[in-house]
C-alpha cells in the first residue's frame, strides 16, 4: 500500500496547478511551513528535537535559532532547509549525531536499533552539500564582489538557481534531487537512519514528497511530507 502511496504522490508532484488527486490519507509528518530561499534566506533551516518532538524556527526565519548558533545546541536532531537535511553532528553542530543510508524502500523492516548492521557506514555533517540561494543573498553576493547584475543572473536558463555550499549531511542530501529547469523535486524513497544529538536514540526516516501529501498540489512546496519514527 504504502508503494501504491509513493507512486500517486510522484505523479502528482508533476502536475503543474491545483489538480484532485485519490490517495490513501498520508499518514507521516509535513513540515509545518516553507523553509530555505523562497523566504529570502539562503539558510532557513527548521530545527526538530526528535526526543522531545519540538520544532525551533516553526513560524519564521531565525525565531529561535539563528544561523551558526545551532552548533552549541544539543537540543536539537535533525533540521530542514528545502530538501537538505543536518543533524547534531560534523560543522553543522557539537552532537554526537549523524546518518547513515538504509537502503531503498522496506521503511517497515526497520524497527529496532538491534537490526542496524554492525559495519552501518555513517556520515556526519560536513560543508560539501550545495543550497539554492535566496535572491537577496545573490544580490549582496554580487554587490560586494562587483559583479554586473545582467551577467550573472540569480536564475540560468541552463542551470537553474545561484547555489552555494552549506553545512549538512552528506548522506541526507540524496534522500531528495533537484533537477530542472522546469524544477522537479524526486525523492530517493530510501530509508535513512538518524543519530540523536546525544548519541543515545536513533530514528528512521524516509522523505515523500517535496509537497503536503493531504492536500492539492498547488503553491506548497517546501513544505515536505515524510516519515519518521523511532526505532526501539
Amino acid at each position: 500500500m504504502r508503494h501504491f502511496l509513493f507512486t500517486i504522490i510522484a505523479a502528482a508532484a508533476l502536475l503543474t496547478s491545483c489538480v484532485d488527486y485519490d490517495a490513501q490519507p498520508f499518514t507521516g509528518k509535513e513540515l509545518p511551513r516553507t523553509t530555505g530561499y523562497s523566504t529570502g534566506v539562503t539558510n532557513d533551516w527548521l530545527y526538530i528535537n526528535l526526543r522531545t518532538g519540538q520544532m525551533f524556527n516553526r513560524n519564521k526565519v531565525n525565531e529561535d535559532i539563528a544561523e551558526g548558533e545551532q552548533k552549541n545546541r544539543l537540543d536539537w536532531d535533525i533540521a530542514f532547509c528545502g530538501y537538505r537535511l543536518r543533524t547534531n553532528s560534523g560543522t553543522s553542530g557539537n552532537g554526537l549525531g549523524a546518518a547513515a543510508d538504509l537502503g531503498k524502500g522496506q521503511y517497515e523492516k526497520w524497527t529496532s536499533v538491534s537490526q542496524l548492521p554492525s559495519d552501518l557506514q555513517w556520515a556526519v555533517d560536513d560543508h560539501t552539500v550545495s543550497i539554492t540561494m535566496s535572491r537577496k543573498d545573490w544580490n549582496r553576493y554580487l554587490i560586494a564582489n562587483h559583479l554586473n547584475f545582467e551577467e550573472n543572473p540569480w536564475f540560468d536558463p541552463n542551470n537553474g538557481p545561484a547555489t552555494t555550499l552549506t553545512d549538512a549531511n552528506p548522506i541526507l542530501a540524496k534522500a531528495m534531487t533537484f533537477t530542472g529547469p522546469p524544477p522537479v523535486y524526486t525523492p530517493s524513497f530510501h530509508t535513512y537512519v538518524v543519530r540523536t544529538a546525544d548519541g543515545k536514540r536513533y530514528f528512521k526516516l524516509q522523505l515523500i514528497s517535496w509537497y503536503k501529501a493531504n492536500i492539492k498540489i498547488g503553491d506548497t512546496g517546501g513544505q515536505i511530507s515524510y516519515y519518521c519514527d523511532e526505532l526501539k
